[in-house]
């Protein structure tokens, strides 16, 4: 809706000032004008560049009828800045402060006229990376109520998944093809449209995110393609790029891997060339040395892969250990839990390097056991080992506490209402002496993970891009068939030490849990130090023991 300013127009269509609040005047020039129309052939009054059908005049003239719509026609004639803007949708300064610019009546009134021309400059900004006009935008109130405003983020989100979209398609072409060209997305790798995506507001947060790995992945096709000076250039100008933390260390950590490459290669180039020799002899000399000392490593690397061929890519092993004191020790599931572990321990760049470079993969559904039957069926496996486990008493005498229904729930009684609070996915697995279950969350959603009335641990393991076709690089000892499949290309935050140390066993009580219908809600979340963190969400303790497991 094009906005139109009364006092110009009717002052244009008077041929002098009009005093608004004069009914006569206005009614009698709202008949002129009314004549005027019906006397046209299509029964539209041109009033300069702009037409007028005979509902615009009606609708714009009854509004003048309103003394709200007067006074709020004049708060936006007093502030020239935005009067301007609305007519010509063009910005120069910020808008002045006025508190007419909170007051909802204000912001229903002028969303309409507000919010195309807001949406239009911004879109026109981002394809132009106009750094300024957007900071200004940004900057002013938000005149827009919240259909508009939905309307408008809906517009703009539109245009940065194009944007995604393109380099995520150049890439693909690149990697298919290392001599094809990728010049169209080069204006998306610059510090201009970083710095663009940096004024947008918190909003696109995660679209920022979602960027920064698009261009990690990038860095890192250009590197396999030969292009490793570019590669470095876009991961240091990266630094720049407002992410979160975990995208940053990742950065960092193929920067730092980009740098020492490029220092090796630069240090062999040079010493092939007879860098630092004295004299052109010498530097001849040196050249043939080194090119002899090549022949021989060209023979060793030969060997070397010729060997790799036959024999397995080493990955060191981490050990995950039961404590003689623990409740688990000697357990059914012991043995299989501290595989399983240890195989999630392990800090795998070659999961990270799919995470950047396989296409798009696809997304559990929030409550499907990820580990559960495999697991399950390793204990089938493993013979009668564990047959004769005795769980050690745990029971004590227990003073229950008044407690209120607001975490009552007969479908989810006795059960973990686990929260994930955070950007990325979260899995909760449940050990049991004879059984074990997991549960994948995704990102901001929950779900509710059932308790067995025994002892229970339960440990979260927290991460990005989940791969189920990925295998694990040991078999379980104690059941070789048993190989663990399915991890997170990459972990987020501090996830590896949370998985250790948020581990929690549970005793339940058996006499409290066969009458309550309670369960028991916790959150997964983000603490002010970007560490992972573990909260229950209400201090209701009866019928339970909860201990921390190191």
């Amino acid at each position: 809706m094009k906005y139109l300013h009364p006092f110009t127009f009717l002052e244009k269509m008077n041929g002098g000032p009009v005093d608004t609040g004069d009914a006569a005047a206005i009614s009698l020039l709202r008949k002129k004008m009314m004549a005027e129309l019906e006397l046209t052939e299509d029964k539209i009054l041109w009033i300069g560049k702009q037409a007028f059908s005979k509902n615009d005049l009606l609708k714009f003239f009854d509004g003048l009828q309103s003394p709200l719509n007067l006074q709020l026609y004049q708060q936006i004639n007093n502030d020239e800045v935005l009067s301007t803007f609305l007519e010509t949708g063009k910005q120069t300064r910020p808008f002045h402060d006025n508190d007419w610019y909170k007051d909802p009546r204000f912001i229903q009134f002028i969303s309409p006229y507000y919010e195309p021309l807001f949406t239009t400059a911004i879109l026109k900004a981002l394809k132009e990376q106009d750094v300024a006009v957007l900071q200004r935008l940004f900057a002013n109130p938000v005149l827009m109520d919240s259909a508009a405003r939905n309307k408008s983020d809906e517009k703009i989100s539109r245009l940065l998944q194009e944007e995604y979209k393109a380099l995520e398609e150049a890439g693909t072409r690149r990697k298919s093809d290392r001599a094809c060209r990728t010049d169209e997305v080069t204006p998306l790798l610059t510090r201009q449209h970083m710095q663009v995506l940096n004024t947008l507001p918190d909003l696109f947060q995660g679209h920022r995110n979602d960027w920064g790995l698009l261009l990690i992945q990038f860095a890192l096709i250009l590197d396999f393609t030969n292009e490793s000076k570019r590669a470095l250039a876009l991961l240091r100008e990266m630094d720049m790029l407002q992410v979160s933390t975990h995208i940053r260390e990742e950065r960092q950590r193929h920067l730092e891997q980009l740098e020492d490459k490029m220092q090796r290669r630069k240090s062999i180039l040079g010493r092939f060339f007879g860098a630092g020799a004295a004299s052109p002899s010498q530097r001849k000399k040196r050249s043939r040395d080194f090119m002899i000392r090549g022949a021989i490593a060209v023979a060793v690397v030969v060997t070397i892969v010729i060997g790799a061929r036959l024999e397995p890519a080493y990955t060191p092993r981490i050990r995950v250990g039961e404590s003689k004191t623990s409740v688990f020790s000697g357990a059914r599931t012991s043995h299989a839990m501290q595989y399983l572990l240890s195989q999630i321990l392990l800090e795998n760049d070659q999961r990270m390097q799919q995470l950047l470079t396989k296409p798009a993969l696809a997304t559990p559904v929030t409550g499907t056991d990820l580990y559960g039957p495999e697991f399950m069926l390793a204990l089938s496996m493993q013979g009668t080992y564990g047959n004769d486990y005795m769980p050690p008493p745990f029971g004590r005498p227990r003073e229950w506490k008044q407690e209120d229904s607001s975490w009552n729930d007969p479908a989810h009684r006795r059960s973990l209402h686990i929260v994930n609070r955070q950007d990325v996915s979260l899995i909760t697995m449940v050990q049991t002496p004879d059984s074990f279950y997991s549960c994948y969350i995704a990102s901001f959603d929950s779900a509710f993970v059932p308790l067995p009335l025994s002892v229970s641990r339960v440990y979260f393991y927290v991460g990005l891009g989940w791969d189920a076709e990925w295998k694990a690089p040991y078999a379980m000892d104690y059941v070789p068939a048993y190989r663990a499949q399915g991890f997170f290309l990459m972990t987020a935050y501090d996830a590896l030490s949370f998985l250790q140390h948020s581990c929690l066993q549970f005793n339940l009580d058996t006499t409290y849990w066969q009458h309550s219908n309670r369960y028991i809600p916790m959150e997964v979340s983000l603490s002010a130090k970007q560490e992972l963190q573990l909260r229950q969400l209400n201090n209701n303790f009866n019928g339970v023991d909860m201990i921390p497991v190191e």
